[in-house]
C-alpha cells in the first residue's frame, strides 16, 4: 500500500524558542554572576536575591542623592562631568580653568585659610587613623589565625569548612560596612546567646540541686543517728501514747483511770 506524505515545510523557529525562556535566560545570568548560587535552592535563591536587591536600592538611593547635588550646584555637575571624560583629571587644574580660581587670593583671605589649616589638619588625623589600623591589623590577624585555626582543630572542621566559615565572616563584615545587616546572622548570634544562657541556667540548677541533695543526706544522717541507742544498733523503741477513757459527764466522780 502506498502511502502520501506530505510535503514538509521549513517553519522557521521563534525568537523565544531560538533564544531560551525568559526564566532560563535569567537563571543563566544568575548563574554566571553567582556560580556558587544553587538555583534550585529556594532559601539560598531568594537569600542571593534581597542582598541584590539591597545592593540595588543602596546604588539607587546614591545616585538621587548624587543627582540633586549636581542640580543644586552647576559647578560641581560640571566637574563631575569633566572628570569622567578625563583619565587624568585634575580638579585643581579644572577650577582654575573654567571657574578662575586664585589659589593666591585664597591664601590672603584669613578666614579661608583658616579653613584651609582646619582641612589639612583632619586629613592627617585621618592619615594617622589609617596608620594605627594598619599596625593593630599586622599585629592582630597572625594571632587571629592561629585562634582560628586552633578552634577549627578543636570542632574537628576541614581547612575547606575553616575558609568557607571565614569568607562567611568577610562577606558580613563587608555588608555591615555597606549598612546591610544579614537577619541570618542575626538569628545565628541569638541563638548562641540563648544557649550560653541555657547552659550557665543549668549549670546553677545543677550546682543549687546537688547543694539541696548534700544538705538532704545530711538530714537523714543526723535524723538516723538520733533514732539509735547510744553504743547499740537497735532501734530506740518509744512507749505507745494510752487511751483515754472518755468521761461520763452524767456520773459524779467518774474520772480517767490512772489519774
Amino acid at each position: 500500500m502506498a502511502y502520501k506524505t506530505a510535503k514538509q515545510t521549513n517553519v522557521p523557529a521563534s525568537p523565544s524558542s531560538r533564544q531560551g525562556s525568559k526564566r532560563d535566560l535569567f537563571r543563566g545570568r544568575m548563574g554566571k554572576r553567582y556560580p556558587d548560587l544553587d538555583l534550585d535552592d529556594e532559601d539560598a535563591y531568594y537569600d542571593q536575591m534581597g542582598k541584590a536587591f539591597d545592593e540595588y536600592e543602596g546604588y539607587e538611593r546614591n545616585s538621587r542623592r548624587l543627582s540633586e547635588r549636581m542640580k543644586a550646584s552647576p559647578a560641581f555637575r560640571d566637574m563631575i562631568i569633566a572628570a569622567g571624560k578625563q583619565d587624568d583629571f585634575d580638579p585643581i587644574i579644572w577650577l582654575t580653568e573654567q571657574r578662575g580660581l586664585d589659589l593666591d587670593a585664597l591664601r590672603d583671605d584669613p578666614e579661608y585659610a583658616d579653613r584651609l589649616a582646619e582641612a589639612h589638619s583632619r586629613y592627617l588625623e585621618r592619615e594617622a587613623e589609617n596608620e594605627e589600623i594598619d599596625r593593630a591589623m599586622a599585629e592582630n590577624m597572625p594571632k587571629s589565625v592561629e585562634a582560628i585555626r586552633a578552634k577549627a582543630e578543636e570542632m574537628g572542621l576541614t581547612d575547606a569548612q575553616t575558609q568557607e566559615i571565614v569568607g562567611k565572616m568577610y562577606k558580613c563584615m563587608d555588608d555591615m560596612v555597606h549598612g546591610i545587616l544579614d537577619p541570618g546572622y542575626f538569628a545565628l548570634l541569638a541563638k548562641g546567646e540563648s544557649h550560653d544562657r541555657d547552659v550557665s541556667q543549668a549549670h546553677d540548677e545543677g550546682m543549687a540541686a546537688g547543694l539541696s541533695k548534700k544538705i538532704d543526706d545530711r538530714l537523714r544522717n543526723l535524723e538516723s543517728s538520733r533514732e539509735r541507742v547510744s553504743g547499740r544498733q537497735a532501734p530506740v523503741r518509744r512507749p505507745e501514747p494510752r487511751q483515754r477513757r472518755e468521761r461520763n459527764m452524767f456520773l459524779a466522780g467518774d474520772e480517767d483511770e490512772g489519774v
